[in-house]
């Protein structure tokens, strides 16, 4: 059986509404720990389980994904900050990792 990113994703929303139904957290914890297991989760399946041509994608969007968790225990102001440093380091290791492709040859006529 292959697990798949969606099903991972489920759980991480489910395990979080089931400790908020025990009152084991409140609402603003809930929403923190949903972004944050399903971050890590992105991360992991990207990482481990996903395909190879989406791998940078899902680790990336994994990690600004958990990036905004931190809203929990930082001030608004730094959470949106990390999330575009994040951002900027996902867009530059695409950048970085883009397969190098070689110039084709353009043909040129001769008259």
């Amino acid at each position: 059986m292959k697990v798949g990113l969606g099903i991972g994703l489920l759980v991480c929303v489910l395990v979080p509404a089931a400790l908020l139904l025990f009152g084991v957290v409140d609402d603003a914890q809930t929403a923190a720990l949903i972004l944050f297991l399903g971050g890590v989760w992105t991360v992991v399946f990207g990482a481990a389980l996903g395909s190879r041509k989406d791998r940078l994608y899902n680790v990336g969007f994994g990690i600004v994904v958990a990036v905004f968790s931190t809203f929990i225990f930082l001030p608004l102001q730094y959470t949106a900050g990390l999330v575009v440093v994040s951002l900027v380091a996902v867009i530059l290791a695409s950048i970085v990792a883009k397969p190098k492709t070689a110039q084709k040859a353009v043909p040129q006529k001769l008259d």
